[in-house]
């Protein structure tokens, strides 16, 4: 199998190997279910509170009242609990960054959070300013597009 971008799943796609796929997929089982369950559960339970305070808003009442399909009131509840539930992402990313350091460490996997680890452990500044380089990066990008993704979710919000 012909290496093209290095990443196991993306290059087995490319070269039509589903077993190779398959196996790749059932090595990544464990390190993203550690990654899933550090910010799964804050997530879960803003999901829950935001979803609670909408429904029992006096709107959907409204909603209720004149005889709107569910299906309709269920879209408006969605479309106004999501603000919240994505700042808590955005915000748990740099968390979720961190923990994937932790991760290639401890499931020893070469990537960026390794290389940052053994940046710092040979005292290796250029290095290491890289990586936070790139991660301040990412982190703008993801703040960026949770800041558009407030445009296309509520209306409100206005250039």
């Amino acid at each position: 199998m012909t290496q093209i971008t290095g990443f196991m799943l993306i290059d087995s796609l490319l070269n039509g190997r589903l077993d190779v796929f398959f196996r790749a997929a059932w090595y990544l089982m464990l390190p993203v279910a550690t990654l899933t369950f550090v910010v799964g559960g804050p997530i879960l339970k803003m999901t829950r509170s935001s979803t609670l305070n909408v429904l029992n808003s006096g709107y959907i009442r409204y909603g209720h009242a004149l005889g709107l399909r569910k299906n309709l009131i269920r879209r408006y509840a969605l479309r106004n609990a999501l603000p919240p539930i994505i700042t808590l992402a955005g915000i748990l990313y740099g968390f979720l960054l961190g923990g994937a350091v932790l991760v290639e460490t401890v499931f020893s996997w070469g990537g960026i959070g390794q290389y940052a680890v053994m940046a710092v452990a040979s005292s290796d500044y250029a290095a290491l300013q890289g990586f936070v380089v790139v991660a301040a990066v990412f982190s703008l990008l993801v703040y960026l597009g949770i800041d558009l993704l407030y445009f296309v979710i509520d209306p409100r919000i206005e250039f």
